[in-house]
């Protein structure tokens, strides 16, 4: 542990929690991250391994015209590459990048959408929600002590007094206070906690993102981070709710122990609206889940094309995209030909219909006769047209 770190112990059963893990995540990330990139041969010769791979692969598909490989491409290929060096070789980068909006902005966002809430005159305890939720848990655990001592005072001897709404009340606000650090300062730092060890490997997915096979691994571990994020984004905007509506009843509960006249229904109602807050927790946090599972990776260029390729392959059903080629002098003359026998035949057709109508027989023989002469305009013999085909190729 840091000397600054340390310095925190003390401070409280939440503060010290809060703050120990905050500064512990910093610090593992950052040392994870260059003991990764900078420390170790072995990751920095698979980086260079694995770079020389792609360039090669991308390479060889466009020099033989591989997957629909373009050279279009290569300025995309040039920002993915520049982009997952600049990551996985400077600290400075890949914290503004990844460890800052993982673990700082989620805060910060929260700040901002419980302003209201926090806004002076509105609630003392929401203002500050870290000396909030030390608050809340102090008064929790002496108001739990003081229904526990008035429990075992009428109790004396008799064993029945034990279930008496004072001993319902104690373990009532007993189990509250283990549900109120679980539900806020407990989530909180179980996700920053996650955020510092995904990010102290980012490195190793990053590069991954490189290899289409192993392209699957980044995108799992950007979701993993994504999730570890939203979690204190909600979980603050939770407990910032949370300390606004309990605060009337932590007032009227620490007149109550001052007074020595404890109400073990104010008790039991406290702790009911933990209880709430906290089975409403467990729900966000599922649900901060399932919006990172929601992470698509862009597909741009070569991979766009390739995957419209493969779902076309899945789905024989799926309509082609609309293609316009430019045909050949041989496929344009044989079109025409096609269309004037087309033509041909619905002339013949017509003057058929005509001499049924009572035309006459010479009529029907001129038209068949003018259909064959402008057929026979387009045909050629068998060798010239051998010939006119091996030159338009």
């Amino acid at each position: 542990m840091s000397a600054a770190c340390a310095s925190m112990v003390d401070d409280g059963m939440i503060r010290g929690v809060l703050a120990t893990v905050d500064c512990q995540t910093k610090v593992y990330a950052q040392g994870g991250y260059l003991a990764l990139t900078q420390g170790s041969t072995v990751f920095q010769t698979a980086l260079t391994a694995l770079l020389t791979i792609y360039v090669a692969l991308v390479g060889y598909r466009m020099l033989f015209a591989q997957g629909n490989a373009r050279i279009s491409d290569a300025p995309m290929i040039g920002l993915k590459i520049g982009v997952i060096l600049a990551l996985v070789t400077s600290w400075s980068t890949f914290q503004a990048v990844v460890f800052d909006v993982a673990d700082r902005a989620p805060v910060e966002i929260a700040a901002l959408v419980s302003a209201p809430l926090t806004a002076e005159g509105r609630s003392s305890l929401a203002a500050n929600p870290i000396d909030g939720l030390q608050a809340v848990y102090d008064e929790l655990s002496d108001t739990a002590v003081a229904f526990g001592k008035q429990a075992g005072a009428a109790g004396g001897a008799n064993v029945r007094a034990y279930s008496s709404p004072q001993a319902a009340a104690a373990e009532a606000v007993s189990t509250a206070t283990g549900a109120i650090f679980l539900a806020g300062p407990g989530v909180i730092a179980a996700a920053t906690l996650a955020i510092g060890i995904l990010t102290a490997v980012g490195p190793l997915f990053i590069a991954l993102a490189l290899i289409p096979a192993t392209r699957g691994l980044f995108v799992g571990w950007v979701r993993a981070l994504g999730a570890a994020a939203l979690t204190p984004l909600v979980g603050w905007l939770l407990v910032v709710l949370m300390l606004s509506v309990l605060e009337p009843w932590l007032n009227t509960l620490e007149a109550q122990r001052k007074s020595l006249q404890l109400d073990p229904q104010t008790a039991m109602s406290a702790a009911a609206l933990v209880f709430v807050f906290a089975f409403g927790q467990a729900a966000l946090v599922i649900g901060a889940c399932v919006m990172a599972m929601g992470f698509r990776l862009p597909r741009f260029g070569l991979s766009e094309r390739s995957s419209r390729t493969e779902e076309r392959t899945l789905r024989p059903d799926a309509s082609p995209a609309p293609q316009a080629p430019m045909p050949s002098r041989a496929e344009r003359l044989a079109l025409d030909l096609q269309r004037d026998q087309a033509q041909g035949a619905e002339r013949i057709r017509a003057a058929a219909a005509a001499a049924s109508a009572g035309s006459t027989t010479r009529q029907v023989s001129v038209a068949i006769d003018e259909t064959r002469r402008l057929g026979d305009a387009y045909r050629r013999p068998a060798f010239a047209g051998r010939r006119t085909v091996g030159a338009v190729r």
